[in-house]
């Protein structure tokens, strides 16, 4: 029946995201600024590297193959939750990272910047409420 309202007692299927991946060109230079730009406590080597991240999700930078995902912007969205969304846009800025535009809304402030693969990714402020 359309419009009825259904109640179910099935828990939902995800209960959280685990890990993403991002693959990525080359590793190093990913390293140089997820890692070194964004602080990101990644390890790994030439191949991979991992970070935990505070509530249990995993970061993962993978070196795409031949036969893999090409890296293009667009094919995901990331927001990485900083203190300072002003701060940190300044500072990558200085380090020569691409910072595209800034939205202030409600919710929060987010900053679009461009990691070394060409993918847009965000630095997410929360609104102080």
């Amino acid at each position: 029946m359309l419009g009825a309202e259904v109640a179910t007692s099935a828990p939902p299927l995800v209960s959280r995201i685990n890990v993403v991946y991002l693959y990525v060109r080359d590793v190093a230079r990913s390293l140089s600024f997820y890692r070194d730009l964004l602080g990101l406590p990644l390890e790994g080597d030439e191949h991979w590297a991992e970070a935990q991240l505070p509530g249990g999700v995993r970061f993962a930078l993978h070196v795409t193959h031949d036969a893999g995902p090409v890296p293009s912007s667009g094919t995901i969205h990331l927001d990485f939750e900083v203190t300072d969304a002003d701060a940190a846009a300044d500072a990558l800025r200085a380090a020569g990272v691409e910072v595209r535009g800034t939205v202030r809304d409600e919710w929060g402030t987010a900053v679009e910047v461009v990691d070394p693969d060409g993918y847009s990714v965000f630095l997410y402020q929360p609104s102080v409420a």
